[in-house]
């Protein structure tokens, strides 16, 4: 299962490089960045080939650009070189512990990225969010959520509410709402924006969910 997913990724990051957004901040970054600090370091996760993490190294934040795919990380690396931007690539599994150390981040931001997990290990997630960032640290990110109609076809296996089984890539993947990301972030982080206003390039959905929070203690 695992290969079949990496192999999905692989070929959609592929296809990707075909789009007139792929090198186009996200309409989330343009809006999510002036909650940042004028500078310091930003850890982006599933940053696919990396346009964000480039947008936000342009702003002189000290970005580490992580993904699961070696296509997209070599893909992000070879645009970075040629904007001569100096970008830190990391290949992550954040399925399991972060390779980070306590407190080493002022932000975590991630663009429709953090949703393929069960309930339990989204707040594991989170957790691990929390414990990377410094404190006061900012979490960004970006989710699909319940209003997307493409789980209502025939195509998806309901595993646990909100979570499901998409045959034909086999990928398992988690729609949020308003309250699950409540859920997600209570104890953790102070929300600055949790709406469902959140737009994306990629496929034209709106009502995505908006998250933009600050972490709670040390």
């Amino acid at each position: 299962m695992q290969d079949k997913i990496q192999e999905f990724w692989e070929k959609a990051l592929a296809s990707y490089g075909a789009k007139d957004w792929i090198d186009k901040p996200t309409i989330f970054v343009e809006q999510a960045v002036q909650y940042f600090p004028k500078n310091g370091k930003i850890l982006e996760l599933a940053a696919g080939q990396g346009q964000d993490s480039r947008f936000l190294a342009k702003k002189n934040f000290e970005v580490t650009c992580t993904d699961r795919s070696d296509f997209g990380l070599e893909a992000a690396a070879e645009k970075s070189k040629k904007d001569n931007l100096n970008l830190t690539f990391k290949k992550v599994d954040f399925s399991k512990t972060l390779p980070f150390p306590d407190g080493t981040f002022d932000v975590v931001y991630s663009h429709l990225g953090l949703h393929y997990f069960t309930k339990e290990n989204t707040r594991r997630l989170f957790l691990e969010i929390q414990r990377v960032l410094k404190p006061q640290g900012i979490i960004a990110a970006l989710f699909n959520s319940t209003d997307d109609p493409e789980i209502s076809g025939d195509g998806f296996e309901k595993i646990e509410d909100n979570y499901y089984f998409e045959v034909k890539t086999g990928l398992q993947k988690r729609y949020f709402t308003l309250e699950d990301t409540q859920y997600f972030t209570e104890g953790l982080f102070e929300p600055i924006i949790l709406d469902d206003l959140g737009r994306a390039y990629k496929d034209g959905k709106t009502a995505l969910i908006r998250l933009v929070a600050r972490k709670i203690g040390q």
